[in-house]
């Protein structure tokens, strides 16, 4: 058993390495972040944009412009790897996984390299530091980035020990999550736009990670909450509503989360027939948005 440990933390390491040396090449904070301030809301713009693809039928168009652009900003890699990841969820293909694994990869380390290391907690008796608000985006970059490579774990191989690195990866996902809600201040942002982009974010992943604990068994809950879990259905059906009401980038994700929970889910969960009702609010909502 302590070998099958070891090869699931080998395989964590393995990402892990790779983001770090990319970390001694990161640029002056001062020029990140007068680059990040520039880029930040217009990238957020320009990925919604092409987020409309996906709405018209256009995958393989929107996934080429996000590969054109996955150096343009964290966001334009983030939303390649989520397509990417799209695809090879569709299609089980093994060239498609390692496509998604690459592009994950990348995601990571431009997330490591343009976030100055921060820690959570600090041992110093007079300030706290106070991460900027391109850092919060590239927290949460990482932690979309952490989740995405967890589920392809998955469906990338069925065994034991891949079961076992995507749960340790899960759990650094659930904690960064969990921390970003903390940090989730309309304050701390210099736009509305840049904070509701990021307060979608948020709420898409701890919604998400709520209503999968939730819905459980039993048995298996009380192992996770051992482990540090936890989990409330109606908190995550709230959190993942209110993002997908939003104008947030990941609106569109959170409506079809709910969508899969009230009309698949969670009559497979024995949760009944979930709410049709909002789940048809939703259809309308977004028919009007994108009626073609």
């Amino acid at each position: 058993m302590m070998t099958v440990f070891e090869d699931a933390l080998e395989s964590l390491d393995d990402d892990d390495n790779h983001q770090k040396s990319h970390l001694n090449n990161r640029a002056p904070l001062s020029k990140v972040h007068e680059e990040s301030t520039i880029d930040l809301l217009q990238s957020l713009v320009e990925c919604q944009k092409i987020t409309q693809l996906i709405f018209e039928n256009r995958l393989n168009d929107a996934l080429r412009k996000t590969k054109e652009q996955e150096n343009r900003s964290l966001y334009h890699s983030l939303l390649h790897s989520s397509i990417s990841f799209m695809q090879a969820g569709m299609t089980f293909n093994q060239d498609d996984i390692e496509a998604t694994i690459q592009a994950l990869r990348h995601t990571t380390n431009m997330s490591k390299k343009y976030e100055p290391y921060r820690p959570w907690i600090t041992f110093s008796l007079t300030s706290k530091p106070v991460m900027t608000e391109y850092e919060l985006h590239a927290k949460l970059v990482y932690a979309e980035a952490l989740l995405i490579r967890a589920l392809l774990t998955f469906i990338q191989d069925q065994g034991l020990i891949s079961f076992i690195s995507g749960a340790l990866k899960i759990k650094e996902c659930h904690d960064l999550f969990a921390k970003l809600a903390k940090n989730n201040d309309p304050s701390r942002f210099k736009s509305d736009l840049s904070y509701e982009h990021f307060d979608s974010g948020v709420r898409m992943g701890n919604g998400a990670f709520n209503l999968m604990i939730a819905n459980l068994p039993q048995r298996i809950i009380r192992c996770l909450e051992f482990a540090g879990f936890s989990g409330d259905r109606d908190f995550g059906l709230n959190e993942l509503e209110k993002s997908a009401m939003s104008k947030g980038l990941r609106a569109p994700l959170s409506a079809l989360l709910l969508l899969g929970y009230h009309t698949y889910a969670a009559h497979i969960f024995g949760n009944g027939d979930g709410d049709l009702e909002k789940a048809n609010m939703l259809v309308e909502h977004y028919l009007k948005a994108n009626p073609n």
